[in-house]
C-alpha cells in the first residue's frame, strides 16, 4: 500500500484508460463493489467502511473491513487504518462487527464503484465510476513528488479535499 493519495474528477474514462496504457502503465484488472459505510458510538472518529465485491481483480476474499481515519494536508491524504480485516462472507463480516463495535452498529449509507486497476513505478491507478459521483481518478504514491507528476498525466477537472464516505455522504443526502 502506497503512503500518499489523492482522488479527483475526470470527463471521461476512456481518455483515462488510454492515457494510463500510453505512459506505459500496467493494467491489474477490473473490480467492481458496493461501499457500506456503517455508524457506531464504539468508533466516534473515522470511517467504518465495509465494501463487498462482486468482481475482485486481488487475490483476496470479497469483503473488507476498514476503519480509517483520513489525515489530510490540502488535496493529498494519508490513511491512519485503525481496523482492516478480510472475510469469506457478508455474515462473517456483520458478526465480527456487531462482536467488534457492539449492538449500535448501523448502516448509514451505501454506494456502489467499478473501477480499472493500473500500477506503475511511481504509483497505482485507479480509474473509477462511483455510483452519483461520475468518472474519478485515485491515484497513490510513495511521495507527494510522484502523486502529483502523476496527477499532471490526466486530465483532471477538480481536485477532492474529502475522501470518498464523505463527498458520498453529502451527495447521497440531498
Amino acid at each position: 500500500m502506497r503512503t500518499i493519495e489523492s482522488r479527483g474528477k475526470i470527463k471521461d474514462i476512456k481518455d483515462a484508460k488510454n492515457v494510463a496504457k500510453n505512459v506505459g502503465c500496467e493494467f491489474k484488472g477490473y473490480y467492481s463493489a458496493r461501499d457500506m459505510i456503517f455508524k457506531s458510538k464504539k468508533a466516534e472518529r473515522g470511517i467504518i467502511d465495509l465494501r463487498a465485491f462482486s468482481m475482485n481483480n486481488r487475490q483476496s476474499k470479497n469483503y473488507i473491513l476498514t476503519q480509517k481515519i483520513a489525515e489530510w494536508s490540502g488535496k493529498t491524504k494519508k490513511d491512519k487504518i485503525v481496523l482492516k480485516d478480510s472475510f469469506d462472507t457478508m455474515g462473517e463480516a456483520l458478526a465480527f462487527m456487531i462482536v467488534h463495535y457492539g449492538e449500535d452498529l448501523k448502516e448509514d449509507y451505501r454506494y456502489s464503484r467499478e473501477g480499472w486497476e493500473y500500477g506503475l513505478e511511481k504509483g497505482d491507478i485507479f480509474i473509477e465510476v462511483i455510483e452519483k459521483l461520475g468518472p474519478t481518478i485515485e491515484i497513490e504514491a510513495d511521495n507527494k513528488s510522484d502523486l502529483e507528476d502523476l496527477f499532471k498525466l490526466f486530465e483532471v477537472t477538480e481536485r477532492f479535499s474529502e475522501s470518498t464516505p464523505e463527498i458520498m455522504r453529502k451527495l447521497l443526502r440531498k
